[in-house]
């Protein structure tokens, strides 16, 4: 991203600082207005449960997102209107002349760039609120100098340990470190309870409370179809039917702590129930959120996720069983050289019969590397590393067959998938 490296000369939030000072960048105010999304999966679903739920009840709602799909600027909207082309390069301009002017050795990296536009655009825009998706972590982020009352946590999982802390607990606990003192974090009923009864423990030391998503709540079964997740929530003696675009239970827990957080936000009490609980639940619906199991092409259908973790490609491709049987579906399937290979491999071979194996071009491991993982298990696995070619590949075998095509094992892949699918060079593509 213009050239800035990831995290500029070294993790710190100095940089930032000095920034609101240059331009008087008014915290107090954004701490008001702000609600933090930590967590390791989930976090953009959340968020954008979190805009469609508060802008339910009539407010103004910015928020800031990643990664993008395939334009930076969604990554910032208020309510469904994305960041205007003029506005970002003349933001992104005021940013990077303050960067040229920083000492040598000191410069900031792509991800304090992009949130220091979102802090100027919002500043011209003037939301009631504003979303706030973490980018690694929570003490180290940026998103930690809004200083935000409302925060959520929406899953942990063993991820950057050399920055986070090598267990679940200190993980958790830098997450919650993106709060402000005397704020409430709202953990996801998909968290472990031994792990929140940890994070409550830290959170009271740290003068922070935490909070169950489902204090006083109960979540019904979740129903997957095509159409998305349907579930029922249950808030003192009134139930009330959700329905999601985005399908699995993750999607549903992901939901549900949006709308405490919003609840929490705009002034209701842990354990009470807002107002203005049924407009938000039943805001829920139009919720989109793409590259999250979604199906981008139909005759023939083909899905895409996002997830690079094993516990999100073990949660998504359950997910899509309960509505596509796995004799009936083609997998396209590639995996970050950097991240657990072979355990995500692993997961996705277990739970369906044909493959196609193939390598993003950004950043993809060999599938040599992993094909031997899939020919244990069935004899249909073609090898093409050659991304455009083995979309081709599974394009006229869906036809052919009449096959639904899933494409799985990371951001990259997953684009690059829906481009080619299209007609497009995944080569065209540019990432961060």
């Amino acid at each position: 991203m213009f050239g800035l490296p990831k995290f500029g000369d070294g993790i710190g939030l100095h940089r930032i600082e000095r920034f609101f000072q240059d331009k008087r960048i008014d915290r107090a105010s954004l701490s008001r207005r702000s609600i933090v999304v930590t967590g390791t999966n989930g976090k953009g679903s959340t968020a954008r449960f979190l805009t469609t739920a508060i802008g339910a009840t009539g407010l103004k709602v910015g928020c800031f997102t990643s990664p993008h799909l395939f334009d930076v600027r969604e990554r910032f909207t208020v309510g469904e209107t994305m960041i205007p082309k003029e506005a970002f390069e003349q933001h992104s301009k005021t940013v990077l002349d303050f960067n040229a002017a920083q000492p040598e050795g000191d410069r900031m990296g792509s991800f304090e760039f992009l949130f220091l536009v979102a802090i100027l655009w919002f500043q011209q825009e003037k939301p009631d609120a504003i979303v706030w998706e973490a980018g690694i972590g929570g003490r180290y982020d940026p998103v930690r100098t809004v200083c935000a009352l409302v925060s959520t946590l929406t899953s942990i999982e063993l991820e950057h340990t050399e920055l986070l802390g090598s267990t679940e607990e200190l993980i958790a606990y830098d997450k919650v470190d993106a709060l402000a003192p005397g704020g409430t974090v709202v953990l996801s009923p998909g968290i472990d309870a031994r792990l929140a009864g940890r994070i409550g423990a830290f959170g009271r030391l740290a003068g922070k409370v935490a909070v169950g998503a489902l204090a006083g709540r109960v979540m019904g079964a979740v129903a997957n179809t095509v159409e998305g997740a349907k579930f029922t929530y249950t808030a003192g003696e009134v139930e009330h039917a959700v329905a999601l675009t985005l399908a699995g239970r993750h999607q549903a827990e992901n939901a549900v702590t949006a709308v405490r957080a919003a609840e929490i936000w705009m002034g209701a009490r842990p354990s009470e129930v807002s107002t203005h609980l049924p407009e938000m639940l039943a805001a829920l619906s139009a919720t989109h959120w793409p590259g999250r199991l979604e199906r981008v092409a139909q005759e023939s259908d083909l899905w895409v996720d996002v997830g690079h973790t094993p516990r999100a490609l073990d949660m998504v491709t359950r997910t899509f069983l309960e509505f596509v049987p796995r004799e009936q579906t083609l997998v396209v399937f590639g995996v970050s050289a950097v991240k657990e290979v072979a355990q995500i491999a692993e997961i996705v071979a277990g739970r369906f019969d044909h493959f196609i194996l193939t390598k993003a071009l950004k950043g993809g491991a060999d599938p040599a590397a992993f094909a031997d993982v899939f020919r244990t298990r069935t004899s249909d696995v073609t090898v093409e590393p050659d991304i455009a070619k083995a979309v081709k590949l599974a394009r006229e075998r869906a036809a052919k067959e009449r096959l639904s095509v899933l494409a799985v094992g990371g951001l990259f892949l997953a684009v690059e998938t829906q481009h080619a699918w299209t007609g497009g060079d995944p080569k065209e593509l540019e990432f961060l």
